[in-house]
């Protein structure tokens, strides 16, 4: 009797153990999203000295991620490769400081906008040029390639016939380089962006703004209204708990 008691007890301490870790691993198993980033666009997204990937929207997500109860991923590609890996399915999402434009708008949905800004033109901290002869007059300007700064100057400028010449980088450090070398006269580029350079002693300085209604947001596969809904909460809840301005002020400061 007390051997039938003790497996009777036995047996049901057992079930009890495989209940619970069945109910833990139930728990644990949300949803993986993968996150497509250049890494390169700081304070946005970008490596730290000690080769983390930080920056303002890698935070984002992550929170957004805890507050919607999902895994996030994080997979680091050229610029001009984001919204393919997006759309054929390489990556769930993208962004890291990514305009909501038109075009774009033709290939991925966008969340809504999270962020709004203005164009800055940056110069040497010697150069003697005024923002409108940084534009015109023989100039020589960098910019980023598949960017809407680059755009911008392309459109509004070489395009209505202003003398200038545009030099198109793969990146926005090398276009800023390229500025810091000598090797053009100016760059163009998104203000927060550029205010960073300045700040970090970069010796730039900025000309002047321009308005060009620039408004961030993160891209999903078109047609991914759950993800999009998903991301779209997630960026509710932390502006609401404050987490947002937080993460913000962590890297504008």
């Amino acid at each position: 009797m007390q051997n039938r008691t003790f497996s009777a007890v036995s047996l049901i301490l057992i079930l009890g153990i495989v209940l619970t870790s069945g109910l833990l691993a139930f728990g644990a198993d949300k949803p993986t999203y993968t996150f497509a980033t250049e890494a390169a666009w700081a304070p946005w997204d970008y490596y730290n000295d000690e080769g983390e990937l930080v920056g303002i929207d890698i935070d984002i997500i992550r929170e957004i991620a805890k507050v919607q109860d999902f895994n996030v991923k994080f997979t680091v590609s050229s610029w001009s490769s984001l919204i393919p890996m997006v759309n054929m399915g390489k990556a769930d999402m993208t962004g890291g400081g990514m305009s909501i434009t038109e075009e774009r708008e033709k290939k991925v949905d966008f969340t809504d906008p999270y962020w709004f800004t203005e164009m800055a033109v940056l110069a040497r901290e010697d150069s003697d040029l005024h923002m409108f002869e940084a534009l015109t007059h023989g100039a020589t300007i960098s910019n980023q390639s598949n960017t809407t700064g680059a755009e911008w100057v392309r459109k509004n400028l070489i395009e209505e016939g202003y003398d200038l010449e545009q030099k198109l980088f793969e990146t926005y450090p090398q276009a800023t380089q390229a500025l810091i070398s000598g090797k053009v006269d100016a760059t163009v580029q998104d203000k927060t962006t550029a205010e960073r350079v300045v700040k970090k002693g970069k010796a730039v300085k900025i000309l002047g703004f321009f308005r060009t209604g620039e408004a961030y947001g993160y891209a999903v596969q078109e047609g991914n209204k759950e993800l999009l809904q998903t991301l779209n909460e997630g960026l509710k809840k932390i502006r609401e708990s404050g987490k947002f301005d937080e993460i913000v002020n962590k890297y504008l400061d």
